[in-house]
């Protein structure tokens, strides 16, 4: 059978059902696992890692044009030098509050990174995606178009809605809260333009490899963020629902959450809650003006300088930035 699932890219076989890529039928254009993901919620957890992922990137030349797709919420940027003709484009700009602005965003990766083009997008609210589509048909005539990104960057419901508007048909490419859910390099036709998407770059210590689909979706808001703020001075402690919790020490300061409003943020008593002591620890001496950044769950603007200790039950990645906005 030499056909790939038209949803995850993988190459469709019909003889091992626990393999990747197991259809019942030839006539099948979506593998089994696939299929349950679009029409059940159901995943089939698959072991391919991140250097089977990064072969494939090791295909694409430098007179490509890549499309780095990342969400604004935790802007994962950690294989964009990788590539030399970038277009940097960042997701889900209707959740991020209405104050933030654009310019802003643009202005703080432009001088940090080495790209050709930043693109503020929202596939849901189809913001900004004429302005992409004119960049690519510019500064890709003539090269390959890969889109590259983390897992849930938005990147394949960005394709999918790019699809739907300039080739007026439904996306096809399977699109799940789960890492892992495009496995292959899929060749997409959108509008005049020929590009490849590529599967999602896996974090392996986010949290999101970790939790069932429920508590995903909890973290994934699909409305604007509404920013919590606490006063802090002295010592005392956040509990960041049940992800983390964060004791400080400032002699002034304060700290706003950018996180789903489906999170519960909470002050709690330092010395009496004993609330993740037990677990891991990480600690942090913040500096004036720096965001604590936890990968897909958001980010925790703080204006002065800090001592942090991080307790966490599961494995998450945090990384310290200047403060975003």
């Amino acid at each position: 059978m030499n056909k790939k699932c038209i949803g995850c890219g993988i190459q469709l076989q019909d003889t091992d059902y626990l393999m990747d890529g197991y259809v019942s039928s030839n006539d099948h254009r979506l593998c089994e696992r696939c299929f349950k993901i679009k029409n059940y919620g159901q995943n089939k957890v698959v072991i391919t890692g991140n250097d089977d992922y990064l072969k494939i990137f090791d295909n694409i030349h430098d007179s490509d044009l890549v499309v780095y797709v990342s969400s604004l919420l935790t802007l994962n940027l950690d294989y964009v030098n990788r590539f030399k003709n970038v277009i940097l484009v960042l997701t889900k700009r209707d959740i991020m509050p209405k104050s933030v602005k654009n310019e802003k965003i643009v202005n703080y990766l432009s001088n940090r990174y080495n790209i050709k083009d930043i693109v503020v997008v929202s596939a849901f609210k189809k913001f900004n995606l004429d302005c992409l589509y004119d960049k690519l048909e510019k500064l890709g005539k003539g090269k390959k178009i890969y889109f590259v990104g983390s897992t849930n960057s938005g990147k394949s419901t960005l394709i999918n809605e790019m699809i739907k508007s300039y080739n007026g048909e439904e996306g096809e490419i399977t699109v799940s809260s789960f890492p892992s859910t495009t496995l292959s390099t899929i060749d997409v036709k959108i509008g005049n333009l020929n590009v490849i998407d590529t599967p999602g770059i896996v974090c392996e210590d986010s949290i999101i490899n970790y939790l069932d689909l429920k508590s995903i979706k909890k973290l994934n808001s699909k409305k604007e963020i509404k920013p919590i703020t606490f006063q802090v001075k002295g010592k005392g402690s956040l509990l960041l629902d049940e992800i983390c919790r964060i004791d400080y020490d400032t002699d002034i300061s304060s700290l706003t959450f950018y996180v789903s409003n489906s999170l519960n943020v909470d002050k709690i008593s330092l010395y009496n809650n004993q609330s993740m002591l037990n677990n891991d620890l990480v600690e942090y001496d913040i500096e004036n003006n720096q965001d604590l950044v936890i990968e897909d769950v958001g980010f925790i603007k703080i204006t002065n300088r800090m001592k942090l200790k991080v307790y966490y039950r599961d494995s998450i990645n945090i990384r310290i930035r200047d403060n975003l906005i």
